[in-house]
């Protein structure tokens, strides 16, 4: 039975050894992970919601033990009740999990051959025709290869591990193996990977009960991983008091940008000088992306660029 947080001294503590990792010493891809999770937990697994149909009734058992519409986390995923009282008996399509399928059929149009991608000369970031392709092929390869049992940050997975989701990118994408390009391709693997289990705490806070969660597995994790998320997210204190600092820090955040999910550094590009190649400075950016039409998204994003003009 899954432990609820009231109960943790009922828990064995050998399943919560993983919590005490160090900078570097995750060894494990994902793959690795839930097998070695499920061996050190031989008959102890329960199964989730992946492969059921959408009759299965454990969603539906547990619709008052879930956040309200109006409360529901902004980031959190939404589950099949939902979509299915949402959508009133109509097929309704959603954003969904990232799976790569456009990058895919772009590769396929171009005979399977490399795709080609540029970079921001200031911001370092992907940019060009193909770089929100090249984003999603980064984020494809980091859910694949990146654990999440035993994991606290992105800093506790060696290198070794990080180095398979550069591998897979190189073997898609005409780059060169540089250093530079390896720090590239994992900033933006780290920063996808801090908002992927960003989203699965949103997840988690959606419901009251790990029952409930346990009913509703996100459609990109195994049960394995979601049950030992719920365990950390709900009896690890640490961090709790981090993620409840980083809440509270955001709610200080003041500035409004107005670029929707386009990426800084394909904004710079596309504002870029056509005859130097060079790209707006910092002041130039901020403006760029907190204003429309020319009227300012807020006062506090107006004031930051006032102080910076001074």
């Amino acid at each position: 039975m899954m432990p609820q947080h009231g109960d943790t001294e009922d828990i064995d503590a050998s399943e919560f050894s993983w919590l005490n990792v160090t900078r570097g010493s995750v060894l494990l891809s994902r793959t690795e992970s839930i097998t070695s999770y499920k061996n050190r937990r031989p008959g102890q697994h329960r199964s989730g919601t992946q492969g059921q149909s959408d009759t299965t009734p454990d969603a539906s058992q547990h619709a008052n033990d879930m956040c309200s519409l109006n409360d529901w986390p902004s980031h959190a995923r939404r589950n099949r009740v939902q979509i299915q009282n949402e959508a009133d008996g109509q097929k309704k399509s959603g954003r969904g999990v990232l799976k790569g399928l456009k990058v895919s059929k772009k590769r396929f149009a171009s005979g399977s051959a490399k795709l080609n991608v540029a970079f921001s000369d200031r911001l370092g970031g992907s940019t060009g025709m193909n770089y929100r392709s090249f984003v999603d092929d980064v984020v494809v390869f980091m859910k694949r290869s990146m654990p999440l049992i035993g994991v606290r940050t992105w800093a506790d997975i060696h290198a070794s591990v990080h180095r398979l989701i550069v591998a897979d990118v190189l073997e898609r994408w005409d780059l060169e193996d540089t250093p530079d390009m390896e720090d590239k391709i994992l900033k933006i693997a780290k920063e996808r990977y801090r908002g992927w289990r960003s989203t699965l705490h949103s997840t988690y806070k959606a419901y009251n009960t790990d029952a409930a969660r346990m009913a509703n597995v996100p459609e990109d994790l195994q049960p394995e991983e979601w049950e030992w998320l719920i365990n950390y997210f709900g009896t690890n204190s640490k961090f709790q008091e981090t993620s409840q600092k980083n809440s509270d820090n955001r709610k200080k955040q003041k500035a409004i940008h107005r670029v929707g999910s386009k990426s800084y550094s394909q904004l710079s590009f596309e504002k870029r000088d056509l005859e130097t190649g060079e790209e707006p400075d910092c002041i130039a950016l901020w403006e760029l992306t907190h204003t429309k039409n020319g009227i300012w998204s807020n006062k506090e994003s107006q004031d930051v660029y006032d102080k910076a003009c001074e």
